[in-house]
């Protein structure tokens, strides 16, 4: 890596001599230890194998407790529902940006009403939602194939807790879905539109 020659910092701009540019590719050069907060902008190329001191967490976790509809924030990754319901609510899904990833998982059962999730603006919703019937040892459920141009789909009560839908998106515009719902009863399956 080239180290540059002059250098613009808090509105100065300084020529740097010899041994600044050493001191400068010294730091670039060899294993370097940050410590406390630091923060990277633009663009960061990692190479090699990246290992943490402690797992990374899930940024943007929004836990949704209260019975209203809501319009997940563009920042979420992890949606919590955390409310049993107590009559239909609608749930836009942030615009489908390529390289996003969206997890929804209920922390409660979701007993008395319904979810819909609806894909915002033109975007659709697209891929494959399995069910599975609690306490059945036969081993019931269905899968719900979720057809190319779907933009809602209507997640049905009894819907219990552990379930989860996962959402990727590797084109702008469209949400690959997958997910498992565990639920009370054959025949709980979610609709689309």
């Amino acid at each position: 890596m080239a180290i540059t020659k002059k250098i613009t910092f808090e509105g100065n701009t300084y020529h740097l001599g010899n041994k600044d540019r050493v001191g400068a590719a010294a730091v670039t050069q060899v294993d370097n230890t940050f410590e406390g907060d630091n923060t990277h902008s633009g663009a960061n190329t990692v190479s090699g194998v990246t290992t943490f001191s402690s797992a990374p967490l899930y940024t943007g976790v929004e836990r949704h407790a209260a019975d209203a509809i809501l319009t997940v924030d563009d920042g979420t990754s992890l949606l919590i529902f955390a409310h049993a319901g107590g009559s239909s609510r609608v749930i836009t899904l942030p615009t489908a940006t390529v390289g996003r990833h969206l997890r929804i998982f209920w922390e409660i059962t979701q007993a008395t009403s319904d979810r819909v999730l609806t894909a915002a603006g033109s975007d659709d919703i697209t891929g494959q939602i399995a069910t599975t019937v609690t306490g059945n040892a036969a081993g019931d459920g269905d899968i719900v194939s979720v057809t190319a141009g779907t933009t809602a789909i209507t997640v049905v009560d009894d819907v219990l807790l552990g379930s989860q839908i996962d959402l990727y998106c590797g084109v702008a515009g469209t949400w690959l879905i997958n997910g498992n719902l565990f639920v009370s009863a054959v025949g709980i399956v979610p609709t689309i539109a």
